[in-house]
């Protein structure tokens, strides 16, 4: 079995996978049912809005931050506050999940896997450029992918800061040092088309991919349609917004919105 193959079926097997669908589900039909072009808004504003309902989701399915499970009787309502009825009936909640963010980018732990979220433009997934993402987005690809495990990667590559006295290091000595805090660091990949509300969700292991080349070690989609392979692409908004799982979520209404000309921001950016 691959890791990729071992990741996935872990993950399925104890519900991240389900619950991750919703999320993505519920974060993205709410995005795109208040994004507005002819009122303002722009790609930067839908961007903001999914990645921002996409991070209170999970901790939503996974009982972190503020859904803390406690025993006030005012617990339920606080999980489903603010969700719409098909929303409240189709959440899955998992336990054993924490928050395990760095450099305040939001990041979620199960066991020994850590996944980040990162955006992209819609259907390029395959194009992402993890050079000119955020610094904390450079270190994770530095830590798990390259052509060249003898590379020499500067401080300011991977790290906010470059302090006195660091020295180079090496993508195999980063390698290493990962495999001593068993944690595999990977990304939660999502795009909300913004004429359609079509939604792709892809979950891998990044590469830096500084001088060009593969953006992914390997890449899953976590949507139904492709295989799981990564290659394809979600384009029917009534279907790719329903995740394939035993609690489907009810179809999103499909409206075709005006066309919105610029690049998809990289909405994690408003962090790190």
């Amino acid at each position: 079995m691959t890791e990729d193959e071992k990741v996935v079926a872990e993950m399925t097997a104890d519900g991240i996978v389900g619950a991750l669908r919703w999320a993505v589900a519920s974060a993205h039909t709410r995005a795109w049912a208040d994004f507005d072009p002819e009122t303002g808004h722009n790609q930067t504003v839908l961007g903001i809005a999914a990645h921002t309902l996409l991070a209170d989701r999970q901790d939503r399915a996974f009982r972190l931050e503020k859904y803390i499970s406690t025993d006030d009787a005012r617990d339920q309502d606080v999980l489903l506050a603010g969700l719409l009825p098909p929303e409240q009936g189709t959440m899955l909640t998992v336990a054993g999940v924490e928050r395990a963010d760095l450099n305040n980018s939001p990041a979620w732990r199960y066991g020994q896997y850590r996944w980040f979220l990162s955006s992209f433009e819609f259907g390029k997934v395959h194009e992402i450029a993890w050079g000119r993402k955020s610094p904390t987005k450079r270190k994770i690809a530095a830590q798990t992918g390259s052509d060249s495990l003898d590379q020499f990667v500067l401080p300011g590559t991977y790290e906010d800061r470059v302090g006195e006295g660091l020295d180079p290091v090496t993508l195999r000595e980063l390698l290493a040092a990962n495999e001593r805090n068993s944690v595999l660091n990977i990304v939660l990949a999502h795009s909300l088309d913004p004429d359609t509300g079509a939604t792709e969700l892809f979950l891998g292991r990044p590469r830096l991919n500084i001088g060009g080349g593969k953006p992914w070690v390997w890449l899953r989609s976590l949507l139904p349609g492709d295989g799981g392979t990564g290659s394809g692409i979600r384009t029917d908004a009534s279907d790719s917004t329903v995740p394939a799982n035993s609690a489907d979520v009810s179809d999103a209404p499909v409206r075709l919105r005006p066309r919105v000309v610029g690049q998809e921001p990289d909405a994690e950016s408003a962090g790190r």
